[in-house]
């Protein structure tokens, strides 16, 4: 018989479908999970945003996804490469 609290006790949780939707309080980088400067952090990265586009039927959805500084520095840095090579051969 295992104690509360032993190692080979196994411990399980149940969630219903409202923990999908639950506000996270601590604002995190959407691309690698960082969490973000506090507004009175004084720092010399600038946060920036992103944008996921979807259609579904005839309606277009878009949704902003913050990005913490480096990654959106290295998305927006990305996406300039691909679009002059895509330049360049067209």
């Amino acid at each position: 018989m295992s104690k509360a609290g032993s190692p080979d006790r196994e411990e399980f949780f149940v969630a219903s479908h409202e923990a999908l939707f639950e506000q996270v309080e601590e604002l995190q980088c959407d691309a690698c999970g960082e969490p973000l400067a506090d507004e009175g952090d004084e720092g010399y990265g600038i946060e920036g945003s992103g944008v996921y586009l979807w259609k579904r039927g005839d309606g277009v959805n878009l949704e902003k996804a913050p990005l913490c500084a480096s990654c959106a520095s290295a998305i927006g840095m990305t996406a300039l490469a691909r679009w002059e090579i895509e330049e360049e051969e067209g």
